[in-house]
């Protein structure tokens, strides 16, 4: 790559205003869109190269935005709405006769920005309330997956450690293939059984779910760290790992808290690999624990522990929670946690040294 030429296209774009959406976007499309073409860059590429330039003040997400305004209205000067009514739309909707109806509706309501956003995020929800009516539960397209309250209908309510179906839910649909089978060696409340038999699209999905005390008769008693999980190797083509409580010791010993939750991994993990195929994946739920002690970085811990017996990492999300524990404004104390993370991994096929 010609660092000379990036930066001068950088040092061009930050002596725009940060207000000039369209120039910045013009600018994009016929000077440095045709760069990266030349260099066989991806717009992606680019734009991180570009925002890392010491001063730089175009954020990535924000030339992308400029991109597209551009690209959707190169006639902006010309037509009848403020220019910042069609920068929100180009930013906000993909669809183009979509675009137009909410030109026309605008024109002929004479809304105001700030209506026009009113709008389009209603029909969003109404979007996304339709596509969980069509595939039965809150479907998420992101790494983030936030649900204010369980889906009543899967789980036992008032249940100890109970995971939001819905997370359930999405991991499936992200991580598994029809006819999966899929296994849950902590399956508490048995949320993994209620979320396939109560959504029809996974009605071709099988599954086995063990604990260690079962909630009802669907789940087979089991004792991961006596007897292993009871299935074939390379039978399983899924794992759900929602680790119990027992995992996790109490924070005031950073180093026991670590080693107790490393023991206690490496058995659930040597077994996972074990019934996994080559191809299969697991899904784990954990989070990051904050102390007087300092930071246990659990994920952490979870991905190394996987990336070390020829697991790849395919994908993490965000599970934000909200905490019931109290804070005492007037006494100092360690910040609360409430960010768990899904983390997702594949079994590689094992390599062989001659």
């Amino acid at each position: 790559m010609k660092n000379d030429s990036l930066q001068k296209l950088a040092e061009k774009l930050n002596s725009l205003s940060v207000d000039s959406f369209w120039d910045v976007g013009k600018f994009l499309v016929e000077k440095v869109l045709p760069y990266a073409k030349e260099q066989k860059l991806s717009e992606e590429e680019l734009y991180k190269h570009l925002s890392a330039y010491p001063g730089f003040k175009f954020p990535s997400s924000l030339l992308k935005q400029c991109h597209l305004y551009f690209s959707y209205y190169p006639d902006v000067k010309k037509r009848k709405l403020p220019e910042n009514f069609y920068f929100e739309l180009a930013s906000k909707v993909p669809d183009s006769y979509r675009r137009a109806e909410y030109e026309k509706l605008a024109l002929q309501n004479k809304w105001t920005i700030s209506e026009l956003k009113k709008r389009i995020r209603q029909d969003s929800l109404i979007e996304k309330e339709n596509e969980r009516t069509k595939f039965g539960f809150d479907l998420k397209n992101t790494d983030i997956w936030a649900f204010e309250v369980p889906d009543p209908r899967f789980g036992k309510a008032g249940y100890r450690g109970r995971l939001a179906g819905q997370i359930v839910a999405n991991a499936i649909y992200h991580f598994t293939e029809p006819g999966s089978y899929i296994v849950d060696p902590f399956a508490g409340s048995g949320t993994l059984g209620d979320v396939i038999e109560k959504i029809p699209i996974f009605g071709d999905r099988r599954y086995k779910m063990y604990d260690n005390e079962p909630s009802d008769g669907r789940i087979v008693q089991n004792n991961i760290f006596l007897s292993g999980i009871p299935e074939e190797s390379s039978s399983v083509d899924y794992v759900f790992l929602d680790f119990p409580e027992e995992f996790y010791s109490s924070i005031e010993n950073v180093d026991v808290a670590l080693s107790n939750f490393r023991a206690k991994v490496k058995t659930t993990l040597r077994e996972t690999k074990r019934i996994l195929k080559v191809g299969g994946r697991a899904s784990v739920v954990v989070n990051t624990d904050i102390g007087d002690e300092g930071v246990v970085d659990y994920p952490f811990e979870v991905k190394k522990m996987f990336i070390d017996v020829n697991f790849k990492n395919v994908a993490n999300v965000y599970l934000p929670e909200r905490s019931n524990k109290k804070f005492n404004y007037f006494e100092r104390k360690p910040l609360i946690s409430e960010m768990r993370q899904l983390l997702t991994f594949e079994k590689l096929p094992e390599t062989r040294i001659d």
